[in-house]
């Protein structure tokens, strides 16, 4: 079930992505080829107009064939041959429609159920927040010099840090206070501050006694402060692998990724069908996230390997041939291949358990 589950997610992330691409493509004139859904042989397809809608054996991945976009063409409807501004758009906009799908989601879920804030609710006796001289109310906004937006933000902060004092800054009747907090290492080797967050019910949920109702404005910021959130976490873990903060055996590929949504559909199948289609979206939301972000990224063979040639021509004055940014991306493109097969490996090592 975990894999059909996973295939769907991936499906639809991908589908999402790919229709970016092809849409603007559309809009600023450039011939689509085909747009396939699925890789490998096809199972079925149909010519319309110029383009070739296909659907193909394996349900992973897909892509959006444009005319001009790997080799020089004459055609006025090549992809090569628009200007620096639609090209850009139209390999940002695969990444833009991922966050627009996590948008929606998160915005569904704010809006119809709640969220958890940075808040205070209830202050926990003698721990640090009590200490500080924090109260029911109080919002924190800022940790460490990075600004709390949701209670994720705060959450991250905390597992990033060593167990030294922070400087934190609060609000309390609309005044900023500043104080110096050192979080305590519990029984399961994590770091808190000694408090209970405070959740909101969405807009259009159901009343929940106490707790407040969330405004429109908060449902509406909610969403974009949680995909700067997955954004940040993002950057945030590529800079710590390249560091070497943190190890590439913590990466985890497809394999991984379907280990970890088996791990959490059978643990939210136990509280139900409902709760567990929901848990399964709200991870749709964040590889949706993710993943716009990782295909920006200035590598060859990604969007944002393609928006680097982008640039570099604006800088230059002038385009790289297109055979040799094809081959460029096509040496990226063995090498995450490559990567790709490490870090399946890797999470097939992970799910062996010793006997």
């Amino acid at each position: 079930m975990s894999i059909i589950i996973a295939v769907l997610i991936f499906g639809l992330i991908v589908v999402i992505h790919e229709f970016g691409h092809f849409i603007i493509a559309r809009k600023c004139g450039v011939l689509v080829e085909e747009f396939a859904i699925g890789m490998g042989p096809i199972l079925f397809s149909r010519q319309r107009n110029d383009t070739l809608y296909s659907l193909r054996l394996f349900p992973i991945g897909g892509f959006c064939k444009m005319l001009g976009e790997d080799a020089e063409s004459g055609d006025k409807r090549a992809f090569n041959n628009k200007t620096l501004g639609r090209r850009a758009i139209i390999l940002a906009f695969g990444a833009i429609m991922n966050m627009f799908l996590a948008f929606v989601i998160f915005l569904g879920f704010a809006v119809f159920n709640g969220f958890t804030t940075a808040a205070v609710r209830e202050v926990v006796p003698d721990t640090p927040v009590d200490k500080a001289g924090l109260i029911a109310g109080d919002k924190i906004v800022k940790l460490n010099g990075t600004a709390i937006y949701i209670f994720e933000d705060l959450s991250v902060e905390l597992a990033l840090c060593d167990g030294t004092a922070m400087d934190m800054m609060y609000v309390r009747n609309g005044r900023r206070y500043d104080t110096e907090i050192t979080p305590y290492l519990t029984p399961d080797g994590g770091y808190k501050l000694g408090f209970y967050p405070e959740s909101k019910v969405g807009f259009f949920a159901a009343a929940d006694s106490g707790f407040k109702r969330a405004s429109v404005l908060e449902c509406l910021f909610t969403p974009v402060y949680k995909i700067m959130f997955y954004i940040r976490l993002t950057i945030v873990s590529i800079i710590k692998l390249i560091m070497r903060q943190i190890s590439l055996q913590t990466m985890s590929g497809p394999i991984g990724m379907i280990a970890a949504i088996n791990e959490s559909y059978t643990e939210t199948i136990k509280q139900g069908v409902w709760i567990t289609i929901l848990n399964m979206i709200n991870l749709c939301a964040i590889l949706s996230a993710n993943l716009g972000v990782v295909n920006l990224l200035p590598l060859p063979a990604l969007d944002g390997g393609r928006l680097v040639f982008v640039l570099l021509e604006w800088f230059r004055g002038k385009p790289v041939p297109v055979e040799k940014e094809g081959l460029v991306h096509f040496v990226g493109f063995v090498l995450l291949m490559i990567f790709a097969v490490f870090i399946a490996y890797n999470d097939i090592l992970k799910l062996i358990k010793p006997v």
